[in-house]
């Protein structure tokens, strides 16, 4: 029983680092989705996101094509993260219960 404590102690460990790491690159990508805006006949993009219980919109620019595909990059690597997080959280709270 003992060893089977540290294997999943070991994995928690692991687990909780992923999670510290997926935090960081998560904090390093913008949030949100990218909004385009035609204003008197000119398009402007906007980062929409939710900041504390409200809607947000953050000008980004006129971007050229390049910026904007590589913006759309970055927030799916983000949602990618956040979704690879989510998962490792719900085994922690897995690995947590089988310890105790």
């Amino acid at each position: 029983m003992e060893i089977l404590n540290s294997v999943l102690k070991e994995e928690l460990n692991r687990l909780k680092k992923l999670n510290g790491q997926y935090l960081k690159q998560i904090s390093n990508l913008p949030r949100g989705s990218l909004i385009r805006k035609k204003i008197k006949g000119h398009i402007y993009y906007y980062l929409s996101y939710w900041h504390q219980n409200k809607s947000t919109f953050k000008y980004v620019g006129k971007l050229s094509r390049k910026e904007r595909e590589n913006l759309l990059d970055k927030i799916d690597e983000r949602k990618k993260y956040e979704k690879l997080n989510r998962r490792v959280k719900k085994d922690i709270k897995k690995l947590e219960k089988m310890i105790k």
